[in-house]
């Protein structure tokens, strides 16, 4: 069956163009499509959501097949997935994405997965994301069965079961295979968890240390995960003043982490100690978005570099009035045995 772009532009886009890059230090994934997922090339939006956080390469092929000559009655046929596999050689991603296949006929597609796979683990592939078909023809759903089979002995493929999600919303398509837009951006945003998956720990969020924040309770260090840090500063002011909203929170005030807080893959946590050290010049010293000055009449003023200096008046300071890391720096005397307040040390 021969599958052909919906738009002239689509034809000159995925004929011209093969490749897009991110960065270099990104984990490399390859999708490897006809024009059925094209889309994910000339779209930029599309191709933005599936690259985020990897050096995406889209190799589209208009009427390509798994492992034969493609369709369409060009001269050369376009190359099949095998020989793009093969060109690419080394250049190939460790994570590889299949969506292509829907110019096989079954048979072709049973006859190809091994062979396909076999050339993928042969040029160091690690991760095989192959994406199911869309069962508008019976045909599509014979495919299916053929890759559910297929990925039971193979445990490198990793099946997208896009049909799920795809198959109610005709809305997504131009004709029975071909996404528009939207469902171009659909389609990234559904494989973009399969890619960091399999990518593993080194593309798993990082949490990011964001300063501290001046809350009801004192100074709080605030980490965040997958959220802004000036807005993890303001929703710390806010939690810290019984207003978590939609933020499930859990405290532990004798651990090292007193509160996490967190809501659907965003997570704030508040620390019980700064990760980055507190510096000194004279008679100010600097804590992460904070700065802190000791004025010779004996009062400590701070501000967090975006207002006027605030006053924190005279000895004794406590914890977490002040960041211990602050009072320390400025080499005054603690009171008391776990050093939780200071004052100005004697001549």
């Amino acid at each position: 069956m021969r599958l052909y772009a919906a738009a002239s532009s689509l034809v000159l886009l995925l004929l011209l163009c093969g490749t897009t890059a991110r960065a270099a230090t990104a984990p490399r994934v390859t999708v490897i499509t006809d024009s059925a997922a094209g889309v994910l090339l000339w779209d930029g939006e599309a191709n933005q959501i599936l690259g985020h956080g990897f050096d995406l390469d889209v190799e589209p092929i208009i009427c390509r097949k798994l492992v034969k000559p493609g369709c369409g009655g060009a001269d050369p046929p376009p190359a099949s997935a095998l020989a793009t596999v093969n060109q690419l050689g080394p250049a190939i991603g460790k994570i590889v994405v299949i969506d292509t296949g829907y110019n096989d006929t079954t048979a072709e597609l049973a006859d190809a997965i091994d062979p396909l796979m076999q050339a993928l683990l042969a040029n160091g592939v690690e991760h095989v994301i192959w994406v199911n078909y869309i069962q508008r023809l019976s045909l599509w759903a014979d495919h299916d069965a053929v890759l559910v089979a297929a990925a039971a002995r193979w445990p490198q493929m990793t099946v997208a079961d896009w049909n799920a999600v795809a198959l109610p919303h005709d809305e997504w398509f131009v004709d029975a295979a071909h996404l528009d837009t939207t469902g171009g951006r659909a389609l990234a945003t559904f494989l973009h968890p399969f890619l960091v998956d399999a990518c593993g720990s080194a593309c798993a969020p990082k949490p990011v240390f964001c300063g501290l924040a001046r809350t009801a309770n004192g100074f709080d260090y605030v980490e965040a995960t997958s959220f802004a840090c000036a807005a993890a500063r303001t929703t710390a002011v806010a939690i810290e003043r019984g207003q978590a909203g939609i933020w499930a929170c859990s405290r532990d005030v004798n651990g090292a982490v007193e509160l996490t807080c967190t809501e659907g893959d965003a997570r704030i946590d508040l620390l019980e100690r700064s990760p980055v050290p507190a510096t000194r010049v004279g008679n100010v010293v600097s804590l992460a978005n904070w700065t802190f000055r000791l004025l010779r009449s004996g009062s400590i003023q701070g501000h967090n570099r975006t207002g006027s200096w605030l006053a924190f008046g005279r000895a004794p300071w406590c914890v977490p009035g002040i960041p211990r890391e602050v009072l320390i720096a400025f080499e005054l005397e603690p009171l008391t045995r776990n050093g939780g307040c200071f004052t100005l040390r004697r001549p």
